[in-house]
């Protein structure tokens, strides 16, 4: 870390020297400026907050020789490079100018109520192209005032354990994802498609499949700023704001308020007393039977009333509910192909404007939840509440046809995205083991040495080249720890899906079929809330 430190001091320093011999002095300034905006945003990254303050107060940032709005704001829209104006105008102009830019910073910064207490700060906007003078005098305002164009949030993070930039990366490939999604001739996907009625059907869903992604910068190793994303809400605060408008007032199966009750010690209690059937006791059947009593059966779904609660006309709540059942759709195969996991709740957030979900904290990847404590044996959530949000046909509708056109085409174009993956997995900077999830790790000897790690980064792509042929080989490591002695166990060597590749359509069957099955939720650690 240190060394690398030292080379990117030593990168700036003779980017400043170039351009003082080219008497270039506004980007030397604009460098050194850089400098000082990025020690501003570690210093809220790592500070320290007492006695569980919410909110705390810093000081505006001055940046010699240079403006705010001057940067481009690390927002996706921003960060987008327009192609037509690369290598024919100033660098400055290869940024889309629709997108405010930056006037000051609020002197106020709120602290979320996560662990890591990551910071949640305000930039004031302008529009693009205002007068430097009125900008300049205004830079040090740290409030809002009439002449702004509004308010960009940010959240500004350190990590202790895990590394952002992995999310980054994760980031990149899924805006190569959405291209191909929208059939803007980067894969073959396009050639592939039957002709007539049905070629145009699949190509229309296609079209509605996408990805919503958010920026996500680096300042340091453990330290960076992302992108916030307006409008939306974790699952699990969805659920709890849900109510079945039908069920008896006085019902406890009313209000889905139990249901997300995480800090219920009772919920926790009986939920690992289910688990203990099966981890301590070897019977799953009985564990699947006691869970399925005390949670499926006491905790219905209400999700499904949350659309016809927030989208009051028929159109707006069919689009917003359709909206979510294909992003999800979207969300799920791209993360069964990259191995995404730790899928709680809390990072499945869903837009209230539209109803389509957003995942956020792309740490836990290439199957590394598969090596935790308590295992992640599903292949995506699917939770009870989801499956309600869908409709009455559940994932057998436009849920399972938005996965079959997301996975036609990651199958189509599986030499794009592995050549996007693979430079991705053999990085030699991103530290594989760490990440940043709940549960308590198990550490087993010392750092691998560069062969391990080689091996080990041809084990993910052949992973996922297997995933991008039909393979499903997630296999659960509980089945090789655990002995059952319940009649209805299954003798692994007997289930061949894990070899044998499948169709598009028989794939997405196994991973519905996999992502639902009682016996592998009850499995899951209990933060994950596999009821809800």
């Amino acid at each position: 870390m240190v060394i690398r430190a030292k080379a990117g001091e030593e990168i700036f320093r003779g980017a400043q020297k170039n351009l003082r011999e080219k008497e270039d002095f506004k980007k030397h300034d604009l460098v050194e400026a850089s400098k000082a905006l990025f020690t501003f945003l570690l210093g809220i990254a790592k500070h320290k907050v007492k006695n569980d303050k919410k909110t705390f107060t810093t000081q505006q940032i001055k940046l010699r020789g240079a403006d705010l709005s001057e940067f481009v704001p690390p927002v996706q829209a921003a960060l987008s490079v327009l192609p037509s104006s690369i290598g024919h105008s100033r660098s400055s102009e290869n940024f889309p100018a629709f997108v405010p830019r930056m006037r000051a910073f609020s002197t106020k910064v709120t602290v979320m109520n996560s662990k890591a207490k990551p910071k949640k700060i305000t930039v004031y906007a302008i529009p693009a192209g205002q007068g430097p003078q009125l900008r300049r005098s205004s830079s040090t305002n740290g409030h809002a005032q009439s002449g702004d164009a509004g308010e960009m949030h940010f959240l500004v993070k350190q990590e202790v354990r895990g590394d952002l930039r992995k999310d980054a990366r994760v980031q990149d490939l899924n805006n190569v994802i959405n291209r191909l999604l929208s059939g803007h001739g980067m894969g073959s996907s396009s050639s592939s498609s039957s002709g007539g009625e049905g070629g145009k059907g699949a190509q229309q869903q296609r079209r509605r499949l996408h990805l919503r992604t958010f920026s996500v910068t680096c300042l340091s190793e453990d330290c960076g700023i992302l992108e916030w994303v307006p409008n939306t809400d974790s699952l699990r605060n969805v659920v709890m704001n849900s109510y079945n408008a039908q069920a008896d007032p006085h019902s406890t199966k009313r209000r889905g308020r139990r249901i997300g009750a995480f800090a219920d010690p009772n919920l926790r209690r009986t939920y690992e007393k289910c688990q203990d059937m099966y981890f301590k006791g070897g019977n799953l059947s009985r564990a699947v039977e006691m869970f399925d009593e005390k949670f499926l059966s006491n905790y219905p779904p209400v999700m499904y009333w949350w659309f016809i609660q927030n989208f009051l006309d028929p159109h707006s709540w069919f689009e917003a509910r359709m909206a979510f059942t294909l992003s999800a759709a979207t969300w799920s195969a791209v993360g069964h192909v990259i191995g995404l996991g730790d899928r709680h709740s809390e990072n499945i957030l869903i837009d209230t404007s539209s109803g389509g979900c957003v995942h956020v904290d792309f740490d836990c990847i290439f199957d590394k939840a598969l090596l935790l404590p308590k295992p992640e044996v599903v292949p995506f959530r699917l939770s009870p509440n989801m499956l309600d949000a869908f409709g009455p046909v559940g994932a057998d509708g436009a849920f399972t046809g938005g996965m079959i056109s997301a996975m036609t085409t990651l199958w189509n174009n599986r030499d794009i995205l592995l050549s996007v993956l693979e430079p991705f997995i053999k990085d030699p900077i991103i530290d594989w083991k760490k990440h940043r999830n709940h549960q308590k790790q198990v550490t087993k000897g010392n750092a691998g040495t560069s062969k391990s790690e080689t091996e080990t980064a041809k084990r993910h792509i052949r992973m996922i080249q297997g995933r991008l042929k039909g393979v499903y080989n997630l296999e659960n490591p509980n089945h090789k720890t655990i002995v059952r002695n319940d009649s209805n166990s299954l003798d692994q060597a007997d289930d061949m899906t894990h070899l044998l590749p499948l169709s598009v359509e028989g794939q997405v069957q196994k991973m519905i079929a996999e992502a639902t099955n009682i016996e592998n939720l009850v499995q899951v650690y209990v933060g994950w809330m596999p009821w809800l």
